[in-house]
């Protein structure tokens, strides 16, 4: 399997504030009706996706290219890991 470089659109340089990633959730909330984990769960869940391989560029998973300040937070998501989901 040929290595795969980071996203064309992504590069250390991105970084996303808090207030973005709130208004990022709310706007799930409100558009998508989503539900929202506890507090200890996404904290967890947050953890793990920091101490993974595919944590990159601070804050972006390289396996879904996901945002995991967010999905993380998300209560019905799941780990995209390939072999093992982590949580």
């Amino acid at each position: 399997m040929a290595k795969q470089g980071p996203c064309k659109g992504c590069s250390e340089s991105i970084e996303v504030t808090p207030e973005k990633i709130e208004a990022m959730l709310q706007m799930l909330i409100d558009s998508r009706n989503v539900e929202l984990a506890d507090e200890e769960t996404s904290e967890r869940r947050l953890a793990q996706c920091m101490s993974c391989t595919g944590y990159i560029y601070g804050g972006t998973c390289k396996y879904c290219g996901c945002l995991v300040q967010i999905r993380t937070k998300i209560k019905d998501r799941e780990c995209p890991y390939p072999l093992s989901p982590k949580w």
